[in-house]
């Protein structure tokens, strides 16, 4: 008569469990690496709103006055809101653009919270060899003449 051993209930269970908590594992892991790549999505797209703020203002034909203001951007199919300071800087003919965004329409945040990005530039009529000219618009006209 011959004997054949088989896994019995408790080692099938078991064997179920460490498949379950492996598959439960890999689970995490992978949603803990989607949630990252959205939060950097979301930042990489604040952070174009918060340069496309910074050029827009550095391209203004009005110098900037200093002080703070705000508006919203649409980017990646989402709406942001903004807020850029314009301040002094110890060297004249220069302004620090400060720019913070954030998802617009948080409910329950206060002024200074939920801003994911914060970039600064600056505008100078110190920054240009020639103040009168910038190169590169300098080169367009020209060759538009």
């Amino acid at each position: 008569m011959i004997h054949r051993r088989g896994f019995t209930l408790i080692e099938v269970l078991v064997a179920l469990i460490i498949v379950a908590l492996g598959a439960a594992a890999v689970l995490t892991a992978l949603r803990t690496a989607a949630d990252s790549a959205q939060r950097q999505r979301e930042r990489m797209l604040a952070g174009q709103v918060a340069m496309n703020r910074i050029t827009e203002t550095r391209l203004e034909p009005e110098w900037p006055s200093t002080g703070t203001r705000e508006g919203s951007a649409e980017m990646g199919g989402r709406r942001w809101q903004w807020r850029q300071e314009i301040g002094r800087t110890p060297f004249d003919g220069v302004v620090q653009i400060t720019v913070r965004v954030r998802p617009e329409v948080q409910s329950g945040l206060k002024a200074d919270e939920g801003w994911l990005v914060t970039l600064t530039g600056a505008r100078g009529r110190s920054l240009l060899a020639d103040p009168g000219a910038d190169r590169l618009w300098d080169l367009a006209r020209r060759e538009g003449d």
